[in-house]
């Protein structure tokens, strides 16, 4: 090949290398996005539960009962009063999917030991269970969980603080 031949090849190259197609442009209208819209689920609930202790959080829908409400002092046995609020939790947890799960946890103050106060909020979160099931809710969707004087909500010096951290909490799971 000659030197003519290749210096022409490389400019045929080039200038086919660097010619670019028109891009056609194409306006789009913006389409608004929508504010997102509050926790209706979470709403509906505290619709029909205006009287309880409802948040949600990252596990789930979380329901709160003071365990004086629940529970005669240092007992796992339910108040009758307090059927009544676990009733009306049992039905909104019969309106969920019921596939999803449920975790109960008791909880207790410092008052007495930590092995004690283990036992006793255990033995509360499995009462709670118990009458859930007894009501219609699928045991097997439901666990337990004793975390006796671990996750104080209150401080414990207080006669305030420790009625706040004897408490049961029904979740419902994500």
């Amino acid at each position: 090949m000659t030197k003519k031949t290749i210096l022409f090849l490389a400019l045929l190259v080039s200038v086919t290398l660097s010619c670019k197609t028109k891009k056609k442009v194409v306006q789009t209208t913006p389409v608004p996005i929508e504010k997102p819209a509050g926790d209706t689920e979470l709403d509906n609930i505290k619709k029909d539960l205006p009287e309880s202790q409802v948040e949600r959080t990252n596990a789930g829908i979380k329901f709160t009962f003071s365990s004086e409400i629940l529970f005669p002092t240092n007992s796992s046995y339910l108040n009758e009063g307090s059927k009544k609020s676990i009733a009306d939790v049992a039905k909104v947890l019969k309106q969920k999917d019921p596939n999803r799960q449920i975790l109960i946890e008791g909880h207790s103050d410092k008052t007495g030991t930590a092995k004690y106060n283990q036992w006793l909020s255990e033995k509360r979160a499995v009462s709670v269970k118990n009458y859930l099931v007894s009501l219609g809710i699928n045991g097997n969707r439901i666990q337990t969980s004793g975390l006796g004087d671990t996750q104080p909500i209150a401080d414990n010096k207080t006669k305030e603080g420790r009625l706040k951290n004897r408490r049961v909490e029904v979740t419902l799971l994500k």
